[in-house]
């Protein structure tokens, strides 16, 4: 069953799909004029009953006939695994070296005791160190020698194994997400970013998108 949750420091949340996605607004509705009644000597050429029969019959055959997909993607199917990691305790220069080697973007923050307690993206990084505030104010520029965790996000969103990638997908966009570390039973086991999205899309071209 997909499912999302979100990991902070002392705490998880378990995220219903229903609190995750923006509900359909209602469109206003709008009156309809009616339509004239069918005259009857105008429809002589109507299909009889079993005629119609017939039709929908073979219709619904047709439809039967057609290739049927079950491209439904999981997590664990796309993600990234074995994820490398950061703690709290690392300073930031420790970040640094994992982004430029592994050319990361984003890599979870774990606890000693391997609970996921955040993240970290490089942006946030390079914003700190230039002395940039969220809203991009300037401010003495910072050293790298601070921890980890006092730049990570707290609060982070993780999708279990056996979430629907086409529900990550949208809340990459609703959310403005760049990663989503999967999780199995409070295990960190992979991390999703939109490169893996792309790269599964390309892959699984079949793959059966929003009706």
């Amino acid at each position: 069953m997909t499912s999302f949750t979100i990991y902070g420091l002392n705490s998880h949340e378990l995220m219903p799909l229903e609190r995750m996605f923006e509900k359909p607004v209602v469109k206003k509705t709008v009156a309809i004029v009616a339509e004239p009644p069918v005259n009857e000597m105008e429809h002589r050429d109507a299909l009889k009953p079993r005629e119609r029969q017939q039709v929908a019959e073979q219709a619904y055959s047709t439809v039967q006939q057609l290739p049927q997909s079950s491209s439904i993607l999981l997590a664990e199917q796309v993600m990234t695994s074995p994820v490398v990691i950061l703690t709290p305790e690392d300073r930031i220069s420790e970040a640094l070296k994992q982004f430029q080697t592994n050319g990361f973007r984003h890599v979870p923050v774990v606890s000693s005791a391997g609970r996921l307690v955040g993240i970290v993206s490089d942006r946030d990084i390079l914003r700190y160190l230039a002395g940039l505030t969220e809203s991009y104010q300037r401010q003495v520029p910072h050293t790298s020698d601070v921890r980890v965790g006092q730049l990570m996000t707290p609060r982070v969103l993780a999708a279990s194994v056996d979430a629907d990638v086409r529900y990550i997908a949208r809340l990459f966009v609703e959310q403005h997400i760049g990663a989503m570390p999967v999780v199995n039973e409070g295990e960190l086991m992979g991390i999703i970013s939109r490169s893996d999205l792309l790269g599964a899309v390309m892959r699984h071209y079949e793959l059966e998108l929003w009706a």
